[in-house]
C-alpha cells in the first residue's frame, strides 16, 4: 500500500502545510548547525558547508534524474519549472507573471521565504545566507556540470528579496543520460498531477521527502567527521529542535483558537501528517498510540540506504517535542521501522 491523497483534502490546507513545514525543516537546519558549530568551532563551521553541498548534490541528483524519466531536458529552465520543493510552489503566480524563463538564463525574484522567516525570527541570518549559497551552488553544478546560481540580492542580508539567476552556457554539453533510472522513475511520479489540486499535493509530499535528505545528508557528515561525539551533539541538537517544535506549535494553536491537547498534537501536526502520511491514531483516557507505517521522510532514507537515521531522528526530537506541546505528557517509542519493526509506534501519555 503507498500514500495516496486524501478525498477530503483542501488546497488552502496544503499550502498552510507547506508554510509550516518549511520553517519546520528550516528549523532543523539550524538547530543542527548551531550545536555543531557551539562544539566545534571552525571545524564545526565547515561540517556545516560540507553538509549544505552534499544535500545539494542530493536534490540534484534526484532531480536529474526524475526530469530525465519525465522526458525533459536537463537545464536551467526545467529545473526551476520541476523544482522539488514547495518553496517555489507558494510564490508560483508572482514568479511565472514576473520572472524570466530560458533553458540558459533563469532569472526571478523571491519576495517571500517561510525559511528566512523562521532564522529571521531567531537572528540566523549569516548561516541562513551561508545555506543559500552553499546549497542552490550544489545543487545546480550537480543537476548539470555547467550550471551555476547567483544570488546577488538576499533575504538573508537585509534586501527585500532573493534574487535567483540560474545560467548555463548556451553551448553547454547536452548530457547523455541513458534509460532513466528505476529511482528517476519512481520520482517522476510525484511530479505528474492531473488537477491543480493534486499538483499541490504532490509539491507538499516531495517537500516531506526532503526533510528526510537534509537530515542525512547533514548528520551523515556530522557522524563522518566528529564520531561518536557528533552523534551526542545531533541528539543534543534534535532535543532542542523538538521543544522549539512544540512550544511554537502549541502557541499556534492557542492563537488559531484549537485547544492544545492530543488529538490537535496529531491532526494538527506541523508536519503534514494527516496529509502525506499513512498513519493511525487511537486514543485512551490517559494518552494516544500513533502507528505510522508510511511517510515520504522515510521513503528518502530508504532509497539512501539510511532507514537507520530513522531511530536517531524520531527518539531524539519526538519525546521533547511532546513535552513542550504537552506539559507533563511524554513519549516513547515502543516500536521504529528503522530497528525492523514493521510500523513506527509512538505511545503519548499524560501523567
Amino acid at each position: 500500500m503507498s500514500i495516496v491523497m486524501p478525498n477530503d483534502v483542501e488546497l488552502d490546507v496544503m499550502v498552510a502545510a507547506m508554510k509550516r513545514l518549511l520553517k519546520t525543516s528550516a528549523r532543523m537546519y539550524m538547530h543542527l548547525t548551531k550545536a555543531t558549530i557551539e562544539r566545534f568551532g571552525h571545524e564545526g563551521e565547515m561540517t556545516i558547508r560540507k553538509g549544505l553541498r552534499s544535500y545539494g548534490h542530493w536534490r540534484g541528483t534526484e532531480m536529474r534524474e526524475a526530469h530525465h524519466a519525465m522526458g525533459l531536458e536537463i537545464n536551467m529552465k526545467n529545473l526551476i519549472g520541476c523544482w522539488d520543493n514547495a518553496s517555489t510552489y507558494i510564490v508560483k503566480d508572482a514568479m511565472e507573471s514576473e520572472g524570466s524563463f530560458q533553458p540558459y538564463d533563469t532569472r526571478f525574484d523571491v519576495h517571500y521565504c517561510p525559511a528566512a522567516e523562521a532564522w529571521k525570527d531567531a537572528e540566523f541570518h549569516q548561516w541562513g545566507h551561508v545555506y543559500c549559497d552553499e546549497f542552490h551552488q550544489a545543487c545546480a553544478s550537480t543537476y548539470h556540470p555547467d550550471g551555476n546560481v547567483v544570488i546577488p540580492q538576499n533575504l538573508m542580508k537585509g534586501d527585500d528579496h532573493c534574487h535567483f539567476q540560474w545560467i548555463m552556457p548556451p553551448n553547454a554539453q547536452k548530457l547523455e543520460l541513458g534509460t532513466p533510472s528505476e529511482l528517476g522513475l519512481k520520482l517522476a511520479r510525484d511530479y505528474h498531477a492531473s488537477t491543480d489540486l493534486e499538483a499541490a499535493w504532490r509539491s507538499l509530499k516531495r517537500s516531506n521527502r526532503l526533510v528526510g535528505g537534509r537530515f542525512y545528508t547533514h548528520a551523515r557528515t556530522i557522524l563522518e567527521r566528529h564520531g561518536e561525539v557528533g552523534r551526542e551533539i545531533i541528539k543534543e541538537a534534535l532535543g532542542r529542535w523538538g521543544a522549539e517544535r512544540g512550544k511554537k506549535l502549541r502557541a499556534e494553536h492557542e492563537d488559531s483558537g484549537i485547544e492544545p491537547s492530543l488529538a490537535s498534537f496529531i491532526h494538527h501536526h506541523d508536519m503534514p501528517a494527516t496529509i502525506v502520511w499513512r498513519q493511525q491514531a487511537t486514543f485512551t483516557p490517559g494518552g494516544a498510540v500513533i502507528e505510522i507505517a508510511e511517510t515520504p521522510h522515510e521513503e528518502a532514507w530508504e532509497d539512501l540506504g539510511a532507514i537507520d537515521y530513522g531511530a536517531l531522528w524520531y527518539e531524539g526530537s519526538y519525546p521533547s517535542m511532546v513535552a513542550s506541546y504537552l506539559p507533563g505528557a511524554n513519549a516513547i517509542w515502543t516500536k521504529l521501522r528503522s530497528r525492523g519493526d514493521e510500523v513506527n509506534r509512538l505511545e503519548i501519555r499524560i501523567a
